[in-house]
């Protein structure tokens, strides 16, 4: 079939052959690139156009009709349903292997490192039961309030039963909250498009290692003329503590804002800890630190998250003369780390609670050479007259601003170690510092089993 008869809506038998980075599934149709959304190479599937350009096509698969020879059986029963979790199918070691050509392709094809190598990428220690933090989402169905997690490619909910990415005691925390929701008529889901219910999302935090656990609410304002709603959530924070002995803390967080993000703009209550405590082990150094309340942000994989730590502290060799800047530094956990083998620390980062909880970390582990810059990291970095020897850098998945990489250029740090859960932006930003800076090592971590993403570290060293 010509390139030119590719239309939307028309259904093709397609040979998957790789897998591009993000996860999607690469055909080819006499010399037009056709990207599916799901399938493994070696498959050959039945897949849909969806749309067409110039030069490659999308397209939603429909089925399989013939599998790879290195498939395995799901482990969940919700698998190609739920929207996570796409390569259960895949074996450890090739999703690894994958990763590591991600990470690799990005650097050569984007930043224009020719010839740069990905090392190995470093497994999860845990490859079920990893994630720290889990997110789930209400929606109104016609005589029932859904509860779980969002279908593939669609925004509708399907109520989990079962869940590989969190503790089992995760699952029964939603089980017992959408149990809850169903049983009073006063309350019901928000629709994003009207603006109109009750029942946002839910969201579970475990820490690994310090048994603890913190459930949050979140809703919209309760408008109610006697505040029924916000009476019931204090009833559902008492049914979790009769039922269970886990959550340590509930909150109850209202969001007015339609946009659907499981992000509290205001607290109603809290009860039992505000905040989470973890102790974890980075380069030899066991931390005790905050990791902050139910809207602050830590690496969703705690083990994963030592290696990967470890690892960029190892990159940076740190000697304990050098002036680290640590860029997007959260509540610190990196820069604290650092502190032990530098002289100095200065972590930037644009949420005033994570460097509050910074600098409480700070002075709990006694580390008075560190110190913290709370603002829009553009700006804050000025403030700073001693320029850094060493630059570690995790900024959003976004990357960062240009004004920060060429602040970056111009300061000319010796060494850069920027640490990324894309490496597309990643390299997008090393592409602008490749003239002063060669890109000397390339290490991926694998926080994120059975799925395409992939953190990548990068180290970065200043030409001659």
């Amino acid at each position: 079939m010509p390139a030119t008869a590719l239309t939307a809506g028309t259904t093709l038998e397609l040979f998957i052959d790789s897998l591009a980075t993000g996860g999607q599934a690469i055909a080819r149709r006499e010399g037009m690139v056709i990207f599916v959304d799901r399938g493994l190479p070696g498959q050959t599937v039945l897949a849909t156009i969806t749309r067409t350009k110039k030069r490659f096509a999308e397209a939603t698969l429909e089925r399989v009709i013939t599998r790879n020879n290195t498939e395995i059986q799901p482990f969940c029963k919700h698998f190609g349903i739920c929207g996570g979790c796409h390569w259960q199918h895949l074996p450890y070691e090739e999703q690894l292997e994958w990763k590591r050509r991600f990470a690799e392709d990005s650097m050569r094809r984007i930043a224009g490192a020719d010839g740069a190598s990905a090392l190995p990428t470093i497994p999860s220690p845990d490859q079920r039961m990893y994630r720290n933090k889990m997110e789930f989402a209400f929606l109104q169905g016609r005589d029932t309030i859904h509860l779980g997690l969002r279908r593939s490619a669609s925004h509708s909910i399907i109520n989990i039963t079962e869940c590989h990415l969190q503790s089992e005691h995760s699952v029964a925390i939603v089980q017992t909250v959408r149990q809850w929701a169903n049983r009073h008529k006063l309350l019901n889901a928000y629709d994003a498009r009207s603006g109109k219910g009750y029942l946002r999302f839910l969201v579970v935090r475990e820490t690994k290692y310090s048994n603890q656990c913190m459930v949050q609410l979140i809703t919209t304002p309760d408008w109610s003329p006697t505040g029924q709603r916000e009476e019931l959530v204090r009833e559902l924070a008492a049914e979790l503590r009769e039922h269970s002995d886990i959550p340590t803390s509930a909150v109850h967080s209202v969001r007015s804002s339609k946009t659907q993000v499981a992000y509290g703009e205001d607290t109603i209550f809290i009860e039992g800890a505000p905040t989470l405590s973890e102790t974890i082990s980075i380069d030899k150094h066991n931390l005790t630190i905050n990791i902050g309340g139910a809207d602050s942000f830590f690496q969703t994989n705690t083990k994963a998250a030592e290696a990967l730590y470890g690892k960029a502290l190892q990159l940076a060799a740190l000697t304990g003369k050098e002036t680290v800047w640590d860029l997007y530094c959260g509540i610190g956990a990196l820069s604290l780390a650092s502190a032990m083998n530098a002289s100095r620390v200065v972590g930037f980062e644009i949420s005033e609670a994570a460097v509050s909880t910074a600098r409480q970390n700070a002075e709990q582990l006694s580390l008075p050479n560190t110190s913290f810059h709370a603002g829009d990291v553009r700006l804050t970095m000025a403030l700073e007259s001693v320029l850094p020897d060493v630059l570690i850098t995790d900024p959003p998945r976004g990357g960062m601003h240009p004004d920060v990489v060429a602040a970056i250029d111009q300061h000319g740090p010796e060494r850069i170690v920027y640490i990324s859960c894309d490496p597309a932006t990643q390299a997008r930003d090393i592409g602008l510092l490749i003239d002063k800076y060669a890109v000397c090592e390339i290490q991926p971590v694998d926080m994120f089993p059975h799925t395409p993403h992939v953190e990548n570290i990068v180290l970065l060293k200043k030409r001659s």
